[in-house]
């Protein structure tokens, strides 16, 4: 089954080959005169689509699709004629001006436009106009509407690039319009993204928020193409049982959990968006060398990465140990190579006789790009893991892993001995005492303050602490619903008996980090520590997935399951989760009958999708804001189910922890 972010690829790779099939576009062009030069093309596009584009495809990706030249619309562009150029852009006002002011100007020779999502009526009309005054009009090759007003990081991951969603939906100045403006933006992207998926979902969501907005509206505009389009773009498949699966989409609104956002993360991926954030799949670390002077790398995360694929949702210390062995393998083969030549180094292998040279050592000269390259990918991800063991080193985060972890075990005599540690950061120690908070039962009004008095003490800014107490009041929201699991796993009971030996060991990690050296290799720091890592928890979206999916919700999160996770038990967690889930709204666009399928229409649409197996099928969107640690929850989730599901995951934007709290902070400032 191709993912999320192949199908967006094939339909950018098919609007740079001027919106015809990339095969067929190869075939006619070799059935013409061979000496004839292929379609060159210069590439224009505005800032948010530069951002799509760039997610996916790298410079070398647009060459070999015939781009020669990638600009900014904003940007200023001197002539090129006798080129053809492919507009990509939003379709808004700014844009149809800045097109036609370059259609007028004769820019290039042709124009092939196209929009992220649908062009208004209004503004074709407008476009027309500009061209039509101009005589340009025949200038212009298509305009084509592509769908694709989202960003595909990962293979089931994609996000709506709106920033600091949260924040907005939350502000109390907002107005009834701008909310509504939102919510059509949000219905418009996850309609691209069916749309490029080629499926019509059934829709569940929770009732009173956001994501019930969201829903409705979503259905509407689903039912309004699928009824009455001329051209029903979701039926443009080849595959029938591909156009006939009905997955399930599940919005949700991040007030459900606020706790996932502010976790501390082990495994690779997640540890780095946190502590470096991800953005376009661009990490920038900064370096310090040996005089003490810092600098600022940039590293480019590519998908089809091998060890990236392999290694992204693995715990830190396995990661360490992988990116030693690499290192090894790598070193033996180079070690080969530069024996057989008779040379120091693989620079010097490059300039050896290949006449000369025996075929086993031309063998070997062929496949020394191969091994440059692999050299590049593993200086890139032995720079990163070092820098990030710098970091785990100065803010304990193997600690504070190791306490959120079992939350259920911690006390206010724990907490309080974390928040006065020096060694700890403060925006670390205010994130352990939120999740503590909203994790624990019955935890005492004068505990809550005396915690929150010693991180004041300490000159911690406490405005999220402070906004999550008014966002709690006013929605009614109990700590259980809007906190981690406590202590309990994905695995079942037992776990719990093995936690306590994996508290003691584990903690000494920080104590090795401070013996890495130069000369010492990534895999001796953590060669101790293979088995002695955490199972991962189900998170409260997971749990919440499993039901809409027609499982059962398990590990923690939701409810009661929270007490009963604390102590080994996990049927209330089941139930919690069900129970919830029974109370959202259930909508489906190929209804004929509007409105929400309540009771026994509910169920009875839930048993119709699981006889034909649908359920194995689901769309997760979460409106205010999504993490890596979620998403890697989720395809764990569906990795360990029998038989494998497939889930795709989405939010309005990818926010690290730092950036959550930055929304809170500004959120409470603002509220009188």
């Amino acid at each position: 089954m191709e993912s999320l972010r192949q199908r967006q690829i094939a339909s950018l790779v098919r609007m740079l080959h001027l919106n015809a099939d990339p095969q067929s576009s190869i075939a006619d062009a070799s059935n013409q005169n061979t000496a004839e030069a292929p379609i060159w093309k210069v590439l224009i596009f505005d800032s948010f689509c530069r951002d799509i584009v760039s997610t996916v495809l790298r410079v070398n990706d647009l060459r070999d699709n015939g781009v020669t030249v990638h600009m900014l619309m904003e940007a200023q562009r001197s002539p090129i004629p006798d080129v053809p150029a492919i507009y990509f852009a939003r379709p808004i006002p700014e844009n149809i001006k800045r097109i036609t002011d370059d259609i007028s100007r004769d820019l290039y020779e042709l124009y092939y436009v196209n929009f992220s999502s649908s062009l208004p009526r209004t503004l074709l009309e407008e476009f027309a106009i500009q061209t039509t005054a101009s005589g340009t009009s025949h200038q212009v090759a298509q305009i084509y509407d592509q769908y694709l007003d989202f960003l595909c990081p990962e293979e089931n991951m994609f996000s709506l690039h709106f920033t600091n969603t949260f924040e907005t939906i939350h502000n109390p100045a907002m107005s009834d319009t701008a909310m509504s403006a939102l919510i059509d933006k949000i219905v418009s992207g996850l309609f691209s993204v069916l749309l490029t998926l080629k499926t019509v979902p059934t829709i569940c969501a929770p009732r009173g928020n956001a994501a019930e907005m969201v829903a409705t509206r979503l259905d509407a505009k689903l039912r309004e193409h699928i009824m009455n389009a001329k051209h029903n773009l979701f039926a443009e498949t080849d595959n029938v049982a591909a156009q006939s699966r009905r997955p399930v989409l599940v919005l949700l609104d991040r007030d459900l959990d606020l706790g996932s956002m502010l976790m501390h993360s082990w495994t690779y991926q997640a540890l780095i968006h946190d502590l470096y954030d991800i953005q376009l799949n661009q990490v920038s670390i900064t370096q310090t060398n040996d005089s003490g002077q810092a600098s600022k790398k940039a590293y480019d995360i590519n998908t089809n990465d091998t060890f990236w694929k392999n290694n992204a949702m693995l715990p830190f210390p396995e990661v360490a140990i992988n990116i030693d062995d690499a290192s090894n393998a790598f070193k033996r083969e180079a070690d080969e190579i530069t024996r057989m030549g008779g040379v120091q180094s693989l620079d010097e292998v490059g300039n050896l006789n290949m006449e000369s040279s025996t075929k086993q050592l031309q063998r070997a000269i062929t496949t020394l790009p191969e091994l440059t390259a692999r050299k590049a990918n593993i200086d890139m991800h032995m720079n990163i893991a070092t820098s990030l063991l710098d970091k785990i080193k100065d803010r304990q985060l193997d600690v504070l892993f190791q306490m959120e972890d079992n939350l259920a075990r911690q006390t206010k005599a724990s907490i309080l001995e974390a928040i006065n540690d020096p060694e700890k950061k403060q925006e670390d120690k205010l994130r352990l005492f939120v999740l503590y908070m909203l994790a624990k039962q019955g935890i005492r009004q004068e505990d809550i303050e005396e915690c929150e008095s010693a991180l004041k003490a300490i000159g911690c800014n406490i405005s999220p602490l402070e906004y999550i107490h008014r966002l709690r009041s006013l929605n009614q929201m109990s700590a259980s619903i809007a906190s981690p699991a406590l202590g309990s796993s994905g695995g079942g009971a037992g776990n719990a008996s093995h936690s306590g030996d994996l508290l003691g060991k584990f903690s000494s990690i920080s104590n090795r980090l401070a013996g890495l050296t130069d000369n010492s290799s990534l895999g001796s720091i953590f060669s101790n520590v293979r088995n002695l890592l955490p199972t991962h928890k189900q998170l409260p979206v997971t749990s919440i997935v499993e039901s809409a999916m027609g499982g059962r919700a398990h590990g923690g999160g939701l409810g009661a399951g929270l007490r009963s996770a604390a102590t080994g038990g996990g049927s209330s967690s089941s139930s919690a989760a069900a129970r919830m889930f029974e109370d959202f709204i259930h909508l489906d666009p190929k209804q004929a009958r509007r409105g929400n399928l309540a009771g026994s229409n509910a169920n009875a649409l839930r048993g119709s999708l699981a006889s034909d197996g649908a359920t194995q099928e689901a769309i997760v969107f979460v409106i205010g804001g999504g993490n890596y640690i979620e998403y890697q929850n989720l395809m764990e989730f569906a990795q360990r189910s029998t038989p494998r599901k497939h889930i795709v995951y989405g939010s309005t934007d990818i926010v690290n922890a730092s950036g959550f709290l930055a929304q809170l902070t500004r959120l409470n400032d603002n509220t009188p």
